[in-house]
């Protein structure tokens, strides 16, 4: 999964030894933004690694195997709708699993076996969209360079920072309660960005 490789945002607080001056605390926001760039600075670093073995390796074998045509998208606004709500379903996977995980930190017992094993699965379901997305988008830069640049810009980083937001508020958030507050805020930031990302794909082309 993404997290691996990332400092901990759970790691206990240290107290200060006496007399010494306390430094200010990072706010809950600019520590989710710094976890939200590392995660969109690995996946872009993970992408562009599976683009050049494809295009070094099996560029041909690649186009054969995805025969994307690049036919564009129609600017309509039901198809603007259409594209938000294909790819907010995992922004709802990664939600659904952080509503767990929050239900599991607020109550004062352990969480049940039942609520660990689907926490677990979907980590695990998880993981494997992001490896499978990884792999499709550098194969897809490998096989037709420029051309499937041109395709993801500009919504592609919009759509990626939408998606890093939406992940680094679940890691935050898988083993500690959060404030609500916090929690919407993040939340309502990532929709706007993927709602964004399916209007730039629909009506501005590169």
């Amino acid at each position: 999964m993404m997290a691996a490789g990332l400092a901990s945002p759970f790691a206990p607080a240290t107290r200060s030894a006496p007399g010494a001056r306390e430094r200010p605390r990072t706010s809950p926001t600019s520590g989710h933004a710094a976890l939200a760039l590392r995660i969109a600075l690995m996946t872009c670093a993970a992408v562009l690694v599976v683009a050049g073995a494809v295009r070094v390796t099996v560029a041909d074998q690649a186009r054969g195997w995805l025969h994307y045509s690049f036919p564009g998208v129609p600017p309509r606004a039901d198809v603007a709708v259409g594209i938000f709500l294909h790819n907010g379903r995992a922004i709802l996977g990664v939600l659904g699993l952080l509503l767990i995980a929050q239900l599991a930190a607020r109550r004062p017992e352990d969480p049940g076996r039942a609520q660990r094993l689907i926490l677990v699965a979907g980590e695990l379901i998880l993981a494997a969209v992001i490896t499978v997305n990884v792999l499709v988008v550098g194969a897809g830069l490998g096989a037709y360079g420029a051309r499937m640049v041109g395709a993801d810009l500009p919504h592609g980083p919009v759509e990626l920072a939408a998606y890093a937001l939406a992940l680094s508020i679940y890691l935050q958030g898988r083993r500690r309660a959060l404030p609500a507050a916090h929690l919407a805020k993040v939340v309502a930031a990532s929709v706007a960005l993927l709602a964004l990302a399916a209007t730039l794909e629909t009506f501005v082309n590169v």
